[in-house]
């Protein structure tokens, strides 16, 4: 492991164990907050197709339940990423309904990938993406697979992340394969990097 690697990594876990100290309802009221901003941005009213991550709630990631809901409610394309760890990709599947998920082996909800069409890329409008930490460069710091980041090289869609504010940073250590975000949405608002 090199030393990026290894700041990364120590990063990673202090922020997890802090965020997982947060009670319910701070959870959810900070959550609902970013979430508010997002809609009141313009990007969420210029895009048809939104790629939404499906929060783990579990862990105490920004709630993405009900901006999934208002967003099928409002008559935007929801496309929700299904991941496939053998080859450490993600597949992108449109969805009706939260109903369309169910918990795959790791406990992320996903849609069944077998049963739908992938949706390409190309198509997106804007991705939002789960991180555990974020710099006001726009740099993001995930959980450490690369998922994000090879999907993301991939795509011309707007790139927001949504990160509680507690863990956005002056500056996270980064490598050159790490993707940069368009727009960071925390509970005081979107900062464009």
């Amino acid at each position: 492991m090199n030393a990026v690697n290894k700041r990364k990594e120590e990063l990673r876990e202090e922020v997890l164990t802090r965020r997982s100290k947060l009670s319910e309802e701070e959870w959810q009221a900070k959550s609902e907050k970013i979430i508010q901003h997002f809609f009141s941005d313009d990007l969420y009213d210029m895009a048809k197709v939104v790629h939404c991550y499906v929060s783990m709630n579990e862990r105490n990631e920004v709630c993405t339940d009900a901006l999934i809901t208002k967003m099928l409610e409002a008559g935007k394309r929801v496309v929700v990423p299904v991941t496939n760890f053998s080859n450490v990709l993600l597949h992108h599947i449109e969805i009706d309904s939260l109903d369309d998920l169910k918990s795959n082996k790791w406990g992320i909800r996903e849609p069944d990938a077998e049963e739908e069409e992938e949706v390409p890329v190309e198509e997106l409008d804007v991705v939002i993406i789960p991180m555990a930490a974020a710099d006001r460069k726009g740099n993001r710091l995930g959980y450490g697979k690369g998922f994000y980041d090879r999907f993301l090289a991939k795509t011309n869609a707007r790139k927001i992340g949504f990160v509680f504010k507690e863990f956005l940073f002056d500056e996270i250590p980064v490598e050159e394969y790490d993707v940069k975000l368009d727009v960071i949405i925390t509970e005081d608002g979107p900062l464009i990097p």
